[in-house]
């Protein structure tokens, strides 16, 4: 093999077998026509049409591509048969989907050994030309690629003699005409566009082409195996996984190109807005500074089809992965789609999947999390709002939240009235067909605001109420409950220092074991733990169902002299037999500025009581204080109605908390959304400061330039107006010396002219010329 050096190193070359070799990274061939998609797609090119179609050209199967978008010059037309050649930049927000610079070798190789692509800019038009059958053909021993370029005159650069012989050698084109009638398909187009036709095109063990071309004669499907070729398992499998037409309709997250294949347009959707029961959640990988927006929704149209549709840069990279309960036995989630856009993930060389990074399977992990959650919400909502209901949701009849269209002439998306029959729409819908007159012209901006839906959760009551029940549970409850006087707790059941939620109450019961508790409620599963709302407990008067209650404060003056429970004294039992002294807790939330979070601890404000006094108020209650009941139904009524009363408590406390959690969210919500928009505006601050330096910059130099400019036109001014002079002053000394040549001749005929007497700079001499010139013209006559 011959040894190419540089700089007396040698250089890396590539075998043409490289090209059958990279081309196997695309197991599967949509995803090689979506690399050829890409190249139209992406901002370099930006075309606004795409054309797909098969074709017989002498006697070969052919799949031809075309778009109307800017066209390539000879150079970039080099650099996209060649390797590794990527330099695609991000237009405003339409971000390349194009990195590694190698995907239309890899493409169109593993649609057919042999390529051709005609290319037309607004200057140039040029072929060029990648083939494995002509390498194979010439035996060559490196990648070889003809390529030529016309000239406006259809004349072609001198230089490319030896790269037109062997395009018209090796290709299916044997003329000139007719490459220049492939060229001016491209014109009918647009006036640039690219064309690439591919054929020798890969085939079966039966000798057929992979691609199906008679099925239907407005798509291109892959060819089942005789295992696959079932109505079963093809209602199973998802329709995109052999139609082209429905892989495109999916191909783009926000469709900006118009797909047609074989002479019929694509019908594209928004996935993330076609959905029903639709759910934005969000991700937040600890190495991102922002969330990630992931929607949930039910497919409106096969129930069968379901799984992650996984994005990147707008991309489809993975189509219906199924995670968590969607792959268990039981099969919960049936139907359900999510849709992320994966930036911040690397796909692999053939962009049908991700590399398998910690990122990559921590992400999946969440997805199967948040997928489960929003499962779990929608059977709650449903059972809430009709308990009655048998029916799984999976197996409803479902319609989308939201109907979409795009405008065949500006490509922007239009929403239509809830409800509206798809299949009423024209084959050609168009912006001033809208029914919203506020988007009735492609002058109008889309409405589509997807920045303020990605700061948007959905609730989670569901979630929120496992929560709850969890930490209620784990939640350590004392056995007893403490007696009637709460200044004289008893140390074997609550320390001084013990985190409790139990309310004051009696000892009508006969056991400390069977009176009514409250619960003790931990909020470390609704907030960080380092935030903390202390509550303090008050006894208030209330009144219940059962009568007037008394309240009795036993930190009061009047209660720190006296032992007596006001409950039960006898004024008050032959008043109201059934009263019961009820506690009410009050929440005084407090937010520490330092921390800023919630606590889960509940400290009830006790006085300290001495030892002498708290044993004469437990001798003086157990001994004269307290009633005896009257009978054994009363003792049991009393029980009932104070366990009642402690149940209304216990509810109302959870819901302050659930609102103080509620309203927590909200301001996290309202601060995320303050603060995005602070990081906007600090954005455009900056890019208009940005641009701010820019004018001035541009300004300095332009003023710069213009007074270069002004003293260049005052120096021409200067060097014309003395040119003038010159030329004015040689004007006058030829005229002083014609007149003086004049004045000699004339003295022959006037010899009393004297010359030294006579001014040439005046016209004296031209009058003496016309008189004689009279004088000898009369005297000629006569």
């Amino acid at each position: 093999m011959e040894t190419y050096k540089r700089n007396g190193i040698p250089l890396s070359t590539l075998n043409p077998k490289f090209l059958h070799t990279n081309s196997t990274s695309h197991t599967w061939p949509f995803s090689a026509i979506a690399e050829l998609i890409d190249n139209a797609y992406d901002p370099d090119v930006c075309a606004k049409q795409f054309w797909i179609d098969w074709t017989r050209i002498k006697g070969l199967d052919c799949l031809s591509f075309m778009d109307n978008g800017a066209g390539m010059n000879r150079a970039r037309l080099h650099k996209m048969l060649s390797f590794g050649y990527s330099n695609k930049e991000a237009v405003k927000d339409h971000i390349p989907v194009g990195i590694y610079g190698n995907g239309f070798k890899s493409g169109s190789m593993r649609l057919g050994m042999d390529a051709i692509v005609f290319t037309k800019t607004k200057k140039s038009m040029s072929i060029g030309l990648l083939s494995q059958s002509y390498l194979q053909a010439i035996k060559a021993q490196k990648i070889m690629i003809p390529i030529l370029t016309f000239r406006r005159d259809e004349q072609n650069l001198p230089e490319d003699g030896a790269s037109l012989d062997a395009i018209l050698k090796y290709s299916l084109f044997n003329t000139e005409k007719e490459l220049f009638s492939e060229l001016r398909a491209i014109i009918s187009a647009g006036p640039t566009g690219t064309r690439i036709i591919i054929w020798n095109l890969r085939t079966t063990t039966s000798g057929e082409t992979e691609f199906d071309f008679e099925t239907d004669k407005y798509d291109i499907q892959i060819r089942a195996n005789a295992s696959e070729n079932t109505s079963d398992s093809l209602a199973m499998m998802p329709e995109s996984r052999y139609s082209l037409r429905a892989y495109c309709s999916i191909l783009y997250l926000k469709p900006r190109m118009q797909i047609n294949i074989r002479g019929q347009k694509v019908k594209t959707q928004l996935i993330y807005k076609s959905l029903a029961h639709i759910a934005n959640d969000h991700y937040r990988p600890p190495y991102l500074t922002k969330r990630i927006r992931i929607t949930f929704g039910f497919n409106t149209k096969r129930r069968e089809h379901y799984g992650i549709m996984m994005y990147h840069k707008n991309r489809l990279i993975k189509a219906y992965e199924k995670v968590s309960c969607q792959r268990r036995a039981e099969r919960n989630g049936v139907g359900v789609i999510g849709v992320i856009e994966c930036n911040f993930l690397q796909p692999t060389h053939n962009k049908q999947d991700f590399d398998d990074t910690d990122q990559y399977r921590k992400t999946m992990h969440n997805l199967s999390v948040k997928l489960e959650e929003y499962c779990n919400e929608i059977r709650y909502k449903r059972k809430k709002e009709d308990p009655k209901c048998t029916i799984p949701i999976e197996d409803t009849v479902k319609v989308p939240d939201q109907v979409w269209v795009q405008c065949d002439s500006c490509l922007k998306w239009r929403r239509l009235p809830d409800g509206f029959d798809c299949s009423r729409l024209p084959e050609k819908w168009f912006c001033n067909m809208n029914h919203d007159t506020q988007f009735r012209s492609c002058m109008v901006e889309e409405e589509l605001n997807d920045e303020e839906e990605k700061l948007k959760s959905y609730p989670k009551p569901f979630k929120r109420q496992k929560r709850n029940s969890k930490s209620l549970q784990e939640e350590n409850v004392p056995e007893g409950l403490e007696t009637s006087s709460p200044v004289s707790p008893l140390p074997a059941r609550q320390p001084k220092n013990t985190v409790s939620g139990e309310m004051y109450q009696s000892e009508h019961s006969p056991s400390l074991d069977h009176r009514p508790q409250l619960p003790l409620v931990n909020l470390s599963a609704l907030s960080n733990p380092r935030k903390r709302i202390k509550w303090k407990r008050t006894l208030t008067e209330e009144e219940s169902t059962a009568g007037s209650i008394v309240s009795w404060d036993p930190f009061s003056p009047e209660a720190a002299g006296t032992s007596t429970h006001p409950h039960f004294s006898p004024e008050v039992k032959e008043k109201n037999k059934k009263s019961e002294v009820v506690g009410n807790l009050n929440s005084d939330k407090q937010m520490n500025n330092e921390e800023n979070q919630i606590t889960e601890r509940f400290e009830p404000y006790q006085e300290p009581v001495e030892e002498d006094e708290e044993g004469q108020e437990r001798e003086e209650l157990t001994s004269t204080d307290l009633p005896q009941s009257d009978s054994k139904q009363e003792s049991e009524n009393a029980c009932d109605t104070e366990e009642e009363l402690w149940r209304q408590e216990k509810d109302r406390l959870m819901d302050m908390l659930r609102e103080a959690v509620e309203e927590r969210d909200m301001c996290k919500e309202e601060l995320e959304v303050i603060r995005g928009q602070c990081a906007a505006l600090e954005d455009g601050r900056s890019q208009l400061l940005s641009r701010l330096d820019k004018v001035e910059e541009e300004k300095t130099r332009l003023s710069t330039l213009c007074d270069q400019l002004k003293s260049k036109l005052k120096m021409l001014k200067t060097e014309m107006d003395d040119k003038e002079d010159s030329a004015l002053r040689q004007e006058r000394m030829k005229l002083r010396n014609l007149r003086v040549s004049l004045g000699h001749l004339l003295v022959s005929f006037m010899p009393a002219l004297s010359l030294e007497q006579v001014d040439f700079s005046s016209d004296i001499i031209d009058e003496l010329l016309k008189q004689v010139l009279q004088e000898v013209t009369q005297s000629s006559v006569t």
